[in-house]
């Protein structure tokens, strides 16, 4: 068996991955389930198995062919049947597939300068490879989040600072008996902010990320990842990090045009300088470490489709 580039999905489009596979091969099973038949006699044994074949694309991880051996003509016999069943994750297809598209021409594209992107034009599958950012405005939520959680920390520990000094007190001094008072709940200055950043992204099915491309290199990439394909953890995975995409160019954004950061959310609409200002205050804070992503990205561009993204 051939060797297969051991890749690790984090984004997966399920749907589009299931119909490539199954287009390049002519179809696609998901399991298999094969059977053999063993029959032992005095003199000789005889391996009997029904026949079983795999697409080429799953053929590298189930690599079976089951013929009948020899049969037995004696009286005295023994009979065994085994049953073994195999099932492929979305991951394995993805190896397979990732495999299957690297060795055959004519279905990946890798380009090597931002040029390319306009001779090979929209639909063209590729795969290009950067450092993945989350946009300015998941990273504004993140940033509402971060500074909700400092506030109520530092509220809980003017709580304990009181509760140490009362202790202390010498005994003998007159203390306050009255009726405790419920802790008040600290404010959230940007309690307006993240509940309409929160509207606006779960009105879309898209969530854009930012790749600056090493692969080709001097250009940046839109991955319009699709929200029903993210899990809990998908965008922390992939902020910051280092991963390659492939995917469906959909976009290609000349030098000195530009194209939002997150095209598709309704905070798109409104102008970018507009934004940039209101932005500004998250980068201003004092006790939050924020630098939040451009809410443009100029040219040039591609915005990407993925299929995977993997490391």
């Amino acid at each position: 068996m051939s060797r297969l580039p051991l890749i690790h999905p984090i984004y997966l489009d399920v749907p589009m991955l299931v119909s490539f596979a199954a287009a390049t091969q002519g179809g696609l099973s998901l399991g298999s389930e094969v059977t053999t038949e063993t029959e032992n006699a005095q003199s000789r044994d005889a391996k009997i198995a029904g026949k079983f074949s795999v697409s080429n694309l799953l053929s590298a991880f189930i690599d079976i062919s089951l013929e009948p051996e020899l049969a037995s003509s004696t009286s005295k016999q023994s009979h065994a049947k085994t049953t073994e069943a195999k099932q492929h994750t979305e991951a394995s297809i993805a190896i397979l597939l990732y495999d299957f598209l690297n060795k055959n021409d004519g279905y990946l594209v890798r380009p090597t300068s931002h040029a390319e992107f306009s001779d090979i034009g929209a639909g063209t599958l590729v795969e290009i490879a950067g450092t993945l950012h989350k946009n300015a405005v998941d990273s504004l939520f993140d940033a509402a989040d971060a500074f909700s959680i400092f506030t109520k920390f530092a509220d809980s520990d003017n709580d304990v600072v009181e509760q140490v000094l009362a202790d202390t007190r010498p005994k003998g001094k007159k203390q306050y008996r009255g009726k405790p008072q419920k802790p008040r709940e600290p404010e959230d200055p940007f309690k307006t902010i993240k509940e309409a950043l929160n509207q606006d992204r779960e009105r879309t099915p898209i969530s854009n990320a930012v790749l600056q491309c090493t692969d080709p290199e001097g250009i940046t990439a839109v991955v319009t990842l699709r929200t029903d394909n993210l899990r809990d953890l998908t965008l922390s995975e992939l902020n910051k990090n280092t991963v390659r995409v492939v995917g469906k160019v959909t976009r290609h954004v000349p030098e000195g045009e530009a194209m939002s950061a997150f095209e598709n959310y309704a905070f798109s609409l409104l102008k970018p300088d507009f934004l940039r200002t209101a932005f500004a205050h998250f980068d201003e804070a004092e006790e939050l470490q924020v630098t939040l992503p451009d809410v443009e990205i100029n040219g040039p561009a591609v915005q990407i489709l993925p299929l995977m993204v993997f490391v």
